[in-house]
């Protein structure tokens, strides 16, 4: 029976929401983040040398362990074929699938992740004179790449969502759930729970659709804390 080493707030909320979609028996391991540094804690590092989330071991004796969210959908997406989440090679769609599956993480989250650090240090508390040209350089990076490439991505995405609407799809290949939505939801979601009046239409209906699935809500149940599900969840 594999055991997630889940993280509150984090990528391995995804894979509870896989799992319960797959209905996989598994078990929880609980991590908890530091409270001022919002940091994963030093007790992941006793399972996975890097001391991130999302990490499996994958069977009883903990010798097996696989680290990635990337990874971690794609393994347990192949290895159950029976509930049809992941597209095969031989299929029109496969290529789509992949390119999605690889977005989130490959040109999705890093914009975002860099936001989130430099928006952190903007707001540290600084002396004045170091604060006003400190602001400025933050901003200038912001302004120049990371900002620029984040709306980029968001059209990118909100443009495809529309597409997959115009043919009658909740999703994001084809018309079924696939390890691509698994990918997709988490930085949709944290932008339209930190922007939720800023995101665009079908971007929000997405997020809208995959936090109302059954399997989500008892992955929230069971996860426990987490800033990006649906404000009206307890």
């Amino acid at each position: 029976m594999p055991t997630l080493h889940h993280l509150n707030h984090s990528r391995s909320q995804r894979i509870l929401w896989l799992f319960a979609e797959l209905g996989l028996d598994h078990d929880i391991q609980a991590h908890f983040r530091n409270p001022k540094t919002g940091l994963a804690p030093e007790s992941l590092k006793s399972v996975f040398d890097l001391g991130r989330s999302p990490v499996v071991t994958l069977d009883d004796d903990a010798q097996s362990i696989l680290g990635e969210s990337g990874a971690i959908v794609e393994y347990f997406v192949q290895t159950n074929p029976q509930a049809q989440l992941s597209i095969k090679p031989d299929e029109p769609l496969f290529a789509q699938y992949l390119y999605w599956s690889h977005f989130a993480e490959g040109t999705m989250m890093p914009p975002l992740i860099a936001n989130l650090v430099l928006g952190k240090a903007k707001a540290k508390k600084k002396p004045f004179l170091v604060k006003a040209i400190a602001d400025k350089v933050i901003d200038a990076i912001l302004n120049a790449y990371y900002a620029p490439n984040n709306e980029q991505n968001v059209a990118h995405v909100e443009k495809h969502l529309a597409k997959q609407a115009q043919i009658g799809s909740d999703f994001f290949v084809g018309d079924r759930l696939t390890g691509a939505d698994f990918m997709m939801l988490f930085p949709l979601e944290a932008m339209v729970a930190n922007k939720p009046g800023a995101m665009p239409t079908h971007i929000v209906a997405y997020v809208n659709r995959m936090q109302q699935r059954p399997a989500y809500q008892k992955a929230l149940q069971a996860g426990g804390e987490y800033s990006f599900g649906p404000k009206s969840a307890a």
